[in-house]
């Protein structure tokens, strides 16, 4: 069963569902007014005053180190309590700010919110913050089923524990719910947030650790492990979400195949591989078939990989599967292959391993053709309205940003204040970076198309954007070219500037270097078909993504690296699309918030008399 700290399930037969969320701060390996800090000894905990044993679901411990580390938290716990609920269900959540003072807003990753843009909850986007003491009652209505999450999405939150998992089921789902399992997996440092790993004077930008659902292990610490126990013939559903905050992670369990069946909330033709890659965003749901498995503990491993070349970095996280036999059933034979097949890959080869098959996200096959047609994922319409748009996600000049320009935030709600925010970005030119609240205008209808790139002197890495309010089938994925000793040859079938060679450009003015290819259909290797969907995809360094989708979900939509470290530095654009049509959907009494200037208060010298004359006129 989903084994996290209780969470909300909603009845199947409810037309409208009511759960909550308080947000409060705390400690690792610290307990309550009764229990003291604690510490970890053979997968067990104990208390420093005392020497007793503590029950180890009273704890966040994270890795087990054996300093507090402060946290911000749903529901007293770290992950926050799951959230089940059915697709077309309607849902209020009440969260309650109980920091003293830090802001707070709550974000339904994956959610597309359609008719619902007010909820998306994305500070000075579509909401004012939730300030301490405040509450916010977040209410929509899932359109997809599958595996979600939710998270805070003010500044570097979500790193200091704040996330958990929402589950959108489906009446048709083939796996009952009582044999499904959330495996939440992330990296973790012993600093308060990723930003403060990034300023750190230290040579080792590497975690301390992973976690798996809020646990894993530091250095020679035997903390407590997460586990997950299933029997022998269970057909089990396992939903991975990648909750980290900036590095690639590597799953598997050892000796087990996993048949993914979903990414990102929608179905795929089932395919075995025996490792998944996943970034930052990212979901992906599979079964384990154990028909054939040996009774018997399965250690479940997730590494780090580097962004670059695919090389293992030294953290590597643990967690286990307890197969019992308690259902004797006869071993089925298991076409097992000799190589190692990888999903995922940010690269068409894996360097530097013999044997490995890579199978980029963009050759999983949409299954779009199941029984009950009402869900039904269709393909996106042919429209007389098509926009193209060629966004490269690099550091030019050093700055985080999105063809050069560097997001800045705005000091409104951009949704519920649209006439208080600038978007002027004509500071930014070819070659020339610039700070400005980015926003890219959609027609409401329009058959959108998306070149992301990764290119140009300011390519650095890998990135794995995230779109809010929607999600897009990815027509083609093109990776560089690696050797084996690790070298790149970046793609050359975009053009970055007409005069500066690629690696001499900042690429913010990227075109098709083969005019013929403004029709898509005209590009080699694009799939048409049956295009995976996703709303969370990586885009290769040295490559790019083509991504289509409908403009037809009215409202101000974030989009955004998340990486948080590349977001809050200015990697992410605004989706404006249609705002007019949006505004029938923004409910009464929203709050609004605004930067206050008192022009009566405007001093231009400092000098003690004219501050002390100054004064005087306050009175």
């Amino acid at each position: 069963m989903i084994g996290l700290t209780a969470g909300f399930y909603c009845d199947e037969t409810a037309d409208h569902c009511f759960t909550s969320i308080d947000i409060k701060s705390a400690f690792t390996m610290n307990g309550n007014e009764t229990i003291s800090q604690v510490y970890a000894k053979d997968r067990k905990l104990y208390s420093f005053s005392t020497n007793g044993p503590v029950p180890i679901d009273d704890i966040i411990t994270a890795d087990g180190w054996n300093h507090t580390r402060y946290l911000l938290t749903a529901n007293g716990s770290m992950p926050g309590p799951p959230i089940v609920t059915y697709q077309n269900q309607t849902i209020t959540i009440i969260v309650k700010n109980h920091l003293l003072n830090e802001a707070v807003t709550l974000h339904w990753h994956g959610i597309d919110q359609l008719g619902w843009p007010a909820m998306d909850g994305v500070a000075f986007v579509t909401q004012c913050p939730i300030l301490p003491g405040q509450t916010f009652n977040y209410t929509f209505k899932p359109t997809f089923g599958g595996s979600y999450w939710y998270h805070s999405h003010v500044g570097n939150q979500r790193d200091m524990g704040l996330y958990g998992a929402f589950i959108v089921l489906r009446k048709r789902d083939p796996i009952p719910f009582e044999f499904q399992h959330i495996v939440q997996i992330q990296e973790w440092n012993h600093l308060y947030d990723a930003m403060a790993l990034v300023n750190a004077n230290v040579k080792d930008k590497s975690p301390h650790s992973i976690l798996i659902n809020g646990r894993g292990d530091f250095e020679d610490i035997t903390a407590p492990l997460e586990t997950f126990y299933v029997d022998k013939g269970d057909r089990c559903l396992f939903r991975l979400i990648g909750v980290g905050s900036k590095d690639v992670l590597l799953y598997s369990i050892l000796g087990l195949k996993l048949n993914v069946t979903e990414t990102d909330g929608f179905e795929v033709v089932p395919t075995v591989v025996d490792k998944i890659i996943i970034y930052p965003a990212e979901r992906y749901d599979f079964q384990l078939d154990l028909d054939y498995a040996k009774a018997g503990i399965y250690n479940i491993t997730i590494s780090i990989l580097s962004t670059y070349n695919l090389t293992i970095k030294p953290s590597i996280g643990f967690g286990f599967l307890n197969v019992s036999n308690r259902n004797s059933l006869p071993v089925k034979n298991y076409n097992r292959s000799n190589n190692t097949r990888v999903l995922n890959c940010p690269f068409n080869t894996y360097p530097y391993e013999t044997n490995v098959v890579c199978l980029p996200v963009d050759t999983l096959i949409s299954r779009k053709n199941v029984d009950n047609e009402d869900f039904v994922v269709q393909s996106i319409p042919k429209s007389n309205e098509k926009d193209l748009h060629f966004l490269n996600f690099g550091f030019p000049d050093g700055h985080s940003s999105i063809n050069g320009r560097i997001f800045r935030w705005p000091t409104v709600s951009a949704l519920t204040q649209p006439s208080e925010v600038d978007t002027d970005c004509t500071g930014c030119t070819e070659e020339k970076t610039c700070h400005c609240s980015h926003a890219l205008n959609l027609k409401s209808g329009s058959e959108v198309v998306m070149v992301l790139l990764n290119l140009g002197k300011g390519a650095y890495i890998s990135h794995p954007i995230h779109m809010h309010g929607h999600t897009y089938e990815v027509l083609k994925m093109e990776f560089p070219v690696v050797t084996i000793d690790g070298k790149f040859t970046f793609t050359e079938d975009i053009q970055c500037s007409e005069t500066l060679r690629n690696n001499e450009s900042n690429c913010n003015n990227a075109q098709w270097r083969n005019s013929s290819w403004y029709n898509y259909i005209n590009i080699p290797g694009i799939n048409l078909k049956d295009p995976v969907r996703k709303d969370s995809i990586v885009v290769p360094y040295g490559g790019y993504v083509i991504i289509r989708m409908e403009a037809r979900n009215p409202g101000v939509w974030f989009m955004h690296c998340h990486i948080d470290q590349h977001m809050v530095e200015g990697m992410a654009l605004m989706l404006n699309e249609s705002f007019e049509n949006s505004r029938r959907e923004i409910p009464n009494g929203l709050p609004t918030c605004h930067s206050y200037f008192n022009e009566k208060s405007v001093v231009t010298e400092t000098t003690g008399i004219e501050m002390f004359y100054y004064m005087l006129q306050m009175f």
